[in-house]
């Protein structure tokens, strides 16, 4: 995060309406205190996104999603914490303090040096495959398969020769060390030497939301060449799993359509592109992921998948229903006929036919799923027919709508000759079964959490100690002063031990000031979680202790379990010596533990349970 003034940022909370920026993008009601609406950041039907004007936060009560309004914006638009900085101080005609503004210098960080890096890196490959003779054999291969020059300059196509260091020199000269171009993921080390990491290769840049490069996906055109696609290695700043190819161009065509096109290769996307089909991304040589799913449920309500047709992308597209479906978008298949990918469909019948097919050819899940039962059915012998349509019905009994369940069963009875009462019982008896499942599942649930009162104690004292640490100067000191340093949940410790050093260094700094600082998005979540609920009370020392007691108890109760486990394990073992030490250990913890548990009059700094 770049450095921004505090004093700006104090005035840019002044001057800037959380309501009014975030109303640009989600129609809000006024519930309350404050204002409600419809997450955009997860698909949801009842209002769980909800704005705090006075207190200048979000938060999603669905998802997570929270912060401030330059939270928002960098989370909505997916620009850095600067550059948030910069479109709410224009909103608010605002003139940034110098260094903030296009063209800053930014700060030699590794992050910053590895991004230097790669764009140097694409700059180079780029002007050898349009410039040198080395070039040429890649230049005339993307030209066979349909690629303008136009096209190649616009993705920053390129080629690294088959030569041991070109890059590595270039970049030497540059200024950069072995080392970076080790760790960055442009060079490997060979022996005793540094070479290039992609030799003989296509060189497709990898940006992340910003349109920065990041990586490269290689395409040998080498004979021998292997792997046919290699992409460069994960590290602080690349993490394939986070990203999608293109995002950063297809997402203003993805939020004015709500649909993206999911794809498979970095051809794919390209050939569409060029083709006019602008809402194209694909995964990095990975199956979909749930971060890359979230990514997308930002601005599409709907995915079309248009993976290969073979059986390896027929798998990874049944992947990635599930997790689209788990990040609250409805996805689509698309069915490319002729076996053909996206780009040769596209190379053979242009980008017209492409657009018709995506109006035309689109199945939906159930119908998807039910053809892939049908492609490893046996439906010439009649114990195949049967497997088959139970198969089918059990399908539509866990995953089809009643409209989708008539039609598929119509489909069924005119298929097998069978009636449609027939099929209708057989469904009822598989919806039966599933709705028992999910029964005894939910039962399950609530058995364990009505048999763990004291975690939900803990959870909420620890809550609500962050809220004192937090919101109230007096109470943080008081907190510190105990030597709290652990609470119920881990990222609960993480945020205690960030407020500690934010209340140490601005013990009377706005409580909004402290979620802007931090970087790591579930802490901002977290944090931002805190603001909203109840009024914030006041925190006594008696009700800060019970807190902690409540927290302590906790902590010595999972002590307790583990040594009573460890004794029992040692008494098995025979090491009698050994079993008596941890015996006299274990009675410790419980007369301690029992200590917590007594009313806070009968003991000089005894508590009741917080939350009980």
């Amino acid at each position: 995060m770049s450095k921004v003034p505090e004093w700006f940022l104090q005035e840019l909370r002044q001057k800037v309406d959380i309501v009014d920026v975030v109303s640009d993008y989600v129609q809000l009601r006024r519930s309350g205190r404050s204002y409600s609406g419809l997450c955009p950041f997860h698909n949801e039907r009842t209002p769980s996104f909800s704005v705090s004007q006075d207190r200048g936060m979000y938060h999603c009560f669905g998802c997570g999603a929270g912060g401030t309004v330059i939270n928002f914006v960098m989370d909505i638009e997916g620009v850095s914490f600067q550059e948030a900085v910069i479109v709410l101080a224009e909103r608010a005609g605002l003139t940034v303090p110098e260094g903030l503004g296009a063209g800053a210098t930014q700060p030699n960080t590794k992050q910053q040096r590895h991004r230097e890096a790669h764009d140097l890196a694409a700059q180079l490959y780029g002007y050898i495959l349009m410039n040198m003779s080395a070039g040429v054999q890649a230049l005339s291969y993307l030209e066979k398969r349909g690629i303008s020059r136009k096209t190649i300059v616009d993705f920053r196509l390129g080629f690294a020769p088959n030569s041991q260091d070109v890059l590595v020199s270039a970049l030497r000269r540059r200024g950069f060390q072995d080392e970076e171009l080790v760790s960055c993921g442009l060079a490997v080390e060979m022996g005793n030497r540094i070479v290039d990491r992609f030799r003989g290769r296509i060189m497709i840049p990898i940006c992340d939301k910003k349109g920065e490069v990041v990586a490269f996906g290689g395409r040998t055109m080498l004979p021998d060449g292997k792997p046919k696609y290699l992409n460069s290695p994960e590290n602080d700043v690349f993490h394939k799993s986070r990203l999608l190819y293109n995002f950063h161009v297809a997402r203003k065509f993805i939020r004015q359509q709500r649909t993206a096109i999911l794809l498979e290769g970095y051809m794919d996307v390209i050939s569409l592109t060029q083709a006019g089909i602008s809402s194209g991304v694909a995964s990095l040589g990975t199956s979909l992921t749930e971060e890359q799913a979230k990514l997308l449920k930002a601005d599409a309500d709907r995915v079309v998948i248009a993976y290969d047709g073979d059986a390896a992308g027929r798998k990874a597209a049944i992947r990635a229903i599930d997790i689209l479906q788990g990040a609250g978008i409805e996805p689509v298949v698309l069915s490319i006929p002729d076996g053909l990918d996206p780009d040769e469909y596209v190379r053979t019948y242009g980008g017209e036919a492409f657009t018709r097919l995506l109006s035309r050819q689109t199945m939906s899940v159930v119908q998807f799923l039910l053809d892939d039962l049908r492609q490893t059915a046996n439906l010439v012998s009649s114990v195949g027919r049967t497997d088959f349509v139970r198969s089918a019905l059990q399908l539509l009994a866990q995953r089809a709508t009643p409209v989708e369940q008539e039609y598929e069963l119509r489909n069924l009875s005119q298929e097998f000759n069978l009636s449609v009462e027939t099929l209708k019982e057989e469904l009822r008896v598989f919806t039966k079964q599933n709705k028992r499942h999910r029964e005894q599942s939910v039962e399950r649930t609530a058995q364990a959490i009505a048999a763990q009162p004291l975690e939900r104690a803990v959870s909420r004292a620890s809550t609500e100690l962050l809220k004192a640490v937090l919101f109230d100067e007096q109470a943080a000191a008081y907190v510190m002063e105990k030597g709290l340093t652990e609470l119920a949940e881990p990222l609960q410790t993480a945020l205690l031990a960030q407020l500690y050093a934010w209340r140490l260094a601005n013990p009377t700094s706005d409580p909004s000031t402290f979620v802007d600082e931090l970087e790591d998005e579930p802490l901002v979540q977290l944090a931002s979680s805190l603001f909203f609920g109840d009024d914030i009370p006041e925190f006594s020392q008696d009700l800060l202790d019970d807190y902690v007691r409540t927290v302590e108890r906790h902590h010595l109760e999972e002590d307790y379990r583990v040594l009573l486990r460890r004794w029992i394990e040692v008494e098995a073992s025979g090491d009698t010596e050994r079993a008596r030490e941890i015996k006299l250990q274990v009675e410790q913890l419980q007369d301690q533990i029992a200590t917590l548990k007594l009313p806070r009059e009968q003991n000089a700094g005894g508590v009741k349970e917080a939350g009980m």
